[in-house]
């Protein structure tokens, strides 16, 4: 990111340059030469310079200082890769100023090595505690590394035909119909071919490419005078209808900026008219940039070191009021702002803004991040957009259609045609799905040919059959929940629920049935009892509840319950025992809403001995766990085991004809 760099920082860093042991020499001409274009913010010229210095300089310090400022230069100019050696060198050169540690860490964050930037910020902590950048810098590398593990949902793609070597960036739409893309590029053939003692590369210039109807970019077109002009212009947005263009406009005479500021041309048929500065109340001296307007033209947010922001570059907005007049700067507050730069906004059409910043916890370099309006109309909070999206450089420059998240942004990250290249994104519609298998509750076998229902909140209702192996599937839709009902002949129909609300990935939601068989005995062994008591425990309760959904989902199914003791005590009293568990089962199954007449209760005191149906330690399938069999047993333990077998309720159903009766007025 070459276009629009922070000033206020430059001022810092040379003020930390006159604190060094080095300027306490008397400087050569050379070095005041090389300072003077580094304040200028002539990065590529001052870089040049110094080299020259160097190699005349006999004094460590004065190296050590050398070195640092050619870091910063080579930073502030885009050249990534070689700041890194820099800093390097400056460290082992010794630069007595531990900003270097932060410096260095940041930019080893933005090559993608996050282990080796954790160590320097862990250096820069115990050099510096005060300073909370090192604790973001460390959190920042373990949340790129977390985000680059679980990537969003976004797909991002180089746009190779609109691209070139040199930086090309900032892109916005021409149209309502997004079929015109206007961008800012530095690449050569432009306007002048002069080279930017800043960057290193040309002036940049607008360009624009339209979209053919085979789906395909034209090669891109410069915008002809007055639009583009020796200086750097670029950061553009249009009105909605193509009618209006604001955009950054840097003026230079005789290799020195002027300064930029953001201009106004409206459009005749194909020609665009004189740019005119747009009339914000701003000192004479203050840099504006990277417009981007509402929908309705009457709010505008730029990028800007107003006076009173809260360091390096801010986001400001203003408003129209009578006659075409703009509001006065308000900054966008310390939820937006940082210490460091704020850039490239853009509004989006439903009120969403999207920005750069360098100074929010992000993944290296700009990170591109969208805040929504809160009920008081303020962009109170922030998302970082994550992995693709953001990368370990300077991600910036997003902007998005407003029927869906489609739209383009700005990157130098690896993989590029050189410099910063624009990127195209789209985030996919969210793929839900649900399926299952159905079996028999008794055998554990498939089930094919059974009838599967799905309905939704929507009002939508959708079935199928089970394949032929027992499996069901459907596609579901985002922010719906859903009821899925199973039925089949000779068999209890079963219903469970699902929802979609709430995901925002991609997922395939498996929901298995077991359902249970008519007219055979259905064991139900988690009701169990204590001895001489009929008191429902709390897991039987749970499986009643299971039973009433079931007796819910069949209104026409009448089922006996039928209660069981040990063969402690006599005949009579187990017998009046085991009715009393059967009646508490039945009480409390009409208590959650089961019609009565659903339901016969039967007690048969110790008459019908457990069957055991699979081994259980001393027990083999088929014991039946009579009085003889159970006196034998030795143990104590595999005894009370026994009794409590017996000590059961099962249902089976009777019947499948049973009509509810209608509540009586």
């Amino acid at each position: 990111m070459k276009f629009f760099l922070k000033t206020s920082t430059i001022l810092l860093c040379f003020l930390l340059f006159l604190s060094t042991d080095a300027l306490a020499q008397k400087k050569s001409r050379k070095m005041i030469k090389a300072d003077q274009a580094f304040s200028a913010e002539q990065y590529n010229k001052a870089a040049e310079l110094y080299k020259k210095v160097y190699q005349k300089a006999k004094s460590r310090a004065l190296k050590s200082e050398i070195i640092y400022k050619q870091a910063e230069c080579y930073r502030l100019s885009g050249n990534i890769k070689r700041a890194e050696s820099y800093y390097k060198r400056a460290i082992k050169a010794k630069y007595p100023d531990v900003i270097v540690y932060l410096k260095y860490a940041d930019i080893l964050r933005m090559n993608e090595k996050y282990s080796e930037a954790k160590e320097q910020y862990q250096k820069y902590i115990q050099l510096n505690p005060a300073d909370v950048a090192g604790e973001m810098g460390l959190k920042s590398c373990d949340y790129a590394l977390n985000w680059m593990d679980n990537p969003t949902r976004y797909k991002v793609e180089l746009m190779p035909l609109i691209n070139s070597r040199f930086s090309d960036f900032s892109p916005s739409f021409g149209n309502g119909e997004y079929s015109e893309v206007y961008f800012t590029s530095s690449r050569s053939g432009g306007f002048s071919n002069k080279i930017d003692d800043r960057t290193g590369e040309t002036f940049t210039d607008i360009y624009s490419t339209k979209l053919n109807k085979k789906g395909k970019w034209s090669v891109p077109v410069m915008l002809e005078e007055p639009i583009n002009s020796a200086g750097n212009e670029g950061s553009v947005v249009l009105n909605k209808r193509g009618t209006t263009m604001y955009f950054t406009k840097c003026d230079v005479q005789k290799k020195k900026s002027l300064g930029c500021n953001i201009y106004v041309s409206k459009r005749k048929g194909k020609v665009w008219g004189p740019p005119t500065i747009l009339q914000i109340k701003v000192d004479s001296n203050t840099t504006l940039g990277h417009p981007t307007i509402s929908e309705d033209e009457t709010t505008l947010i730029f990028s800007s070191d107003l006076k009173g922001g809260y360091g390096g570059k801010d986001l400001w907005i203003v408003r129209q009021q009578n006659r075409g007049k703009w509001s006065e700067p308000v900054n966008l507050g310390p939820a937006i702002n940082t210490s460091n730069d704020e850039m490239f906004p853009f509004l989006h059409s439903d009120g969403t803004l999207y920005f750069a910043s360098s100074g929010h916890i992000g993944m290296g370099g700009l990170d591109i991040f969208k805040s929504n309006l809160d009920e008081n109309d303020m962009y109170s909070s922030i998302t970082n957009l994550k992995s693709p999206v953001n990368s370990a450089g300077n991600d910036f420059g997003m902007v998005i259609e407003s029927s869906g998240e489609r739209g383009y942004l700005t990157s130098d990250r690896k993989g590029g045609k050189g410099g910063d290249d624009i990127y195209q994104f789209e985030l996919p519609p969210i793929v839900l799905s649900l399926k299952g298998v159905v079996t028999d509750s008794k055998t554990g076998g498939i089930l094919t040919n059974a009838n599967v229902v799905l309905s939704s909140t929507k009002g939508t209702v959708v079935e199928t059959k089970t394949d032929n192996t027992g499996s069901y599937s459907f596609k579901l839709d985002p922010l719906l929940s859903y009821e899925i009902l199973v039925s089949k002949d000779g068999y209890l129909n079963k219903k469970l629920t699902e929802t979609t609300v709430g995901i925002d990935e991609n997922k395939v939601f498996v929901v298995d049935f077991v359902i249970d068989p008519v007219k055979k005995e259905i064991i139900l062994p988690k009701i169990e009892y204590d001895f001489a008591k009929w008191d429902l425990r709390a897991k039987s309760i749970a499986d009643l509840d299971m039973l009433a959904e079931a007796l819910k989902d069949n209104p026409n199914v009448v089922i006996e319950l039928k209660s069981h003791t040990d063969f402690i005590g006599n005949d009579r009293s187990n017998q009046r025992l085991s009715q009393k568990r059967a009646d508490a089962c039945v009480e409390y199954l009409v208590s959650v809403g089961i019609d009565p007449g659903q339901l016969v209760a039967v007690g048969v005191g110790e008459k019908e001995p457990y069957v055991i149906e699979t081994k259980d330690g001393r027990f083999k399938e088929g014991d039946v766990l009579t009085e003889s069999y159970i006196r034998k047993i030795k143990f104590k333990k595999n005894k009370n085991k026994a009794h409590q077998y017996n000590r059961r309720t099962s249902f089976k159903v009777l019947r499948e004809d049973y009509v509810p009766k209608t509540d009586e007025k």
